[in-house]
């Protein structure tokens, strides 16, 4: 998809970093787009109008084609404008084509500690499992553990569940991207449980309130 299709009433999803680590998400309608840039409904986090001037500050944009591929455009730019008595964020990307992204069905931004059994690591590894989706999950491991897997390696999971209880993904590493602090690898669930997909369905009952009302 090119900056200049993404039309209007398309909703879309920023997501706001320090570089490395995802600090949050938020979501907003398209109102114009002429080709440069797009104006949006601004972004609000308690009624209140968010300032994107923050140091060290990264914003990537998502949004789906009518087909339901995601698109990603990294390092945007948002600043607050008022168009014909109207209010609005305005975002720029350098970027005149996104980035297609065809991993699979919606990931939940998860980050909270487990345990992970990597194949051929002797001792298991605590870390952050970042996200979760139906087909897949990514986890993160810092850079100063100077422990760098390969693709295809088998990975165990060790989490737990809305109820407090243990739950293990077996997965397998399918790709892996380099941030400032950390190696993110991305896996394919291996063996998908009654367990995990009912994980799934209470993440998607629980992400279906948004930050932006239209």
């Amino acid at each position: 998809m090119n900056f200049d299709e993404i039309a209007p009433r398309t909703k879309i999803v920023i997501s706001v970093t320090n570089g490395s680590d995802l600090q949050a998400k938020f979501m907003s309608k398209v109102m114009k787009n002429n080709g440069r840039h797009l104006l949006v409904i601004p972004f609000q986090h308690k009624g209140m109008r968010i300032n994107f001037d923050g140091k060290n500050m990264k914003i990537h944009l998502e949004v789906r084609d009518s087909s339901g591929v995601m698109w990603n455009f990294k390092n945007c730019h948002i600043s607050s404008v008022k168009k014909d008595g109207l209010n609005y964020h305005k975002i720029e990307s350098g970027m005149t084509k996104g980035i297609e992204n065809r991993r699979g069905g919606r990931r939940f931004y998860i980050w909270e500690q487990a345990m992970f059994n990597l194949e051929g690591v002797e001792n298991p590894v605590f870390t952050f499992l970042k996200d979760v989706g139906g087909d897949g999950f990514a986890f993160v491991i810092e850079h100063k553990k100077k422990l760098e897997l390969k693709e295809g390696k088998k990975v165990i999971c060790t989490t737990k569940d809305r109820d407090g209880k243990e739950m293990i993904i077996h997965g397998m590493i399918v790709r892996k991207e380099w941030l400032d602090k950390y190696m993110v690898y991305g896996c394919r669930i291996e063996e998908k449980t009654e367990q995990i997909e009912n994980y799934i369905k209470w993440l998607e009952r629980k992400n279906t309130v948004v930050d932006v009302d239209f």
